[in-house]
């Protein structure tokens, strides 16, 4: 997935990518990394992506991975918002457009919690790629150090506010993608698709280790799947979980 270049910058290499498409990254300690679910999400979207021409939307852009690369291969896209809350992401999105040689004319870029200041904007395509995994998962994993997860600690707060959100900036026929990740209340999230006449089609689910230091938290993460908060399988003396990707109108 990724091929070091020097101390400061990274290769971001997807599965059978084409060498115009290696995204160079320069990362910050306080803007989030991308995991296997942004790799998940990423392909999951490549694979279904439509030959109109688009505007999208990276929403929870971190550092601009899934914009840029998308960016990089369809040049059916017309315009691409990256959008996060945080302003030291923002920066850091900026920093790889340059970095990538995004021409300006393509990219803009929105200091947002959230939808909150999208008033009057549509798009054809929104990725979510926001926070969806327990709060208390979070904080003691890698993946959150010096940055804020604000999902609850069942995982689904940022999720399901997208989801009773995401129609309102959405053009006519067009789409979103995001995941659903086992570290949190899946069903919760399915139950309200349902309830709400939202129809959300799985187009991918891929397995995952947790990380090593998950391990020394399996009491906590047990209790937390006995209140039906998170899911996971164990298995060969692993802890397995999983990432559904979604697409709905």
């Amino acid at each position: 997935m990724e091929a070091c270049l020097n101390k400061n910058v990274t290769k971001f290499i997807l599965n059978k990518a084409k060498k115009k498409d290696f995204v160079k990254l320069l990362y910050n300690k306080d803007v989030f990394k991308p995991t296997e679910t942004s790799k998940f999400l990423l392909e999951a979207v490549v694979n279904n992506f439509p030959k109109k021409k688009v505007n999208v939307l990276d929403l929870g852009c971190g550092n601009g991975i899934i914009g840029i690369y998308l960016l990089k291969k369809f040049k059916n896209i017309s315009n691409m918002s990256f959008s996060d809350v945080s302003g030291k992401a923002i920066t850091n999105a900026k920093q790889n457009c340059e970095l990538n040689k995004i021409s300006q004319n393509r990219a803009q870029f929105i200091q947002s919690n959230l939808f909150n200041n999208m008033n009057g904007l549509k798009f054809d395509i929104i990725i979510n790629d926001v926070s969806g995994i327990s709060y208390k998962i979070a904080r003691k994993s890698n993946w959150f150090k010096n940055i804020p997860c604000e999902s609850g600690d069942d995982g689904t707060k940022l999720t399901l506010n997208v989801i009773k959100n995401f129609r309102n900036f959405l053009k006519p026929n067009g789409k979103i993608f995001f995941p659903i990740i086992s570290f949190s209340n899946e069903k919760k999230i399915i139950n309200y698709f349902n309830k709400s006449n939202i129809k959300a089609k799985m187009i991918s689910i891929n397995k995952w280790p947790a990380p090593k230091e998950f391990y020394n938290h399996i009491i906590m993460m047990k209790k937390l799947k006995k209140l039906k908060k998170i899911n996971f399988d164990e298995k060969y003396g692993l802890i397995i979980a999983n990432t559904k990707i979604f697409q709905a109108n």
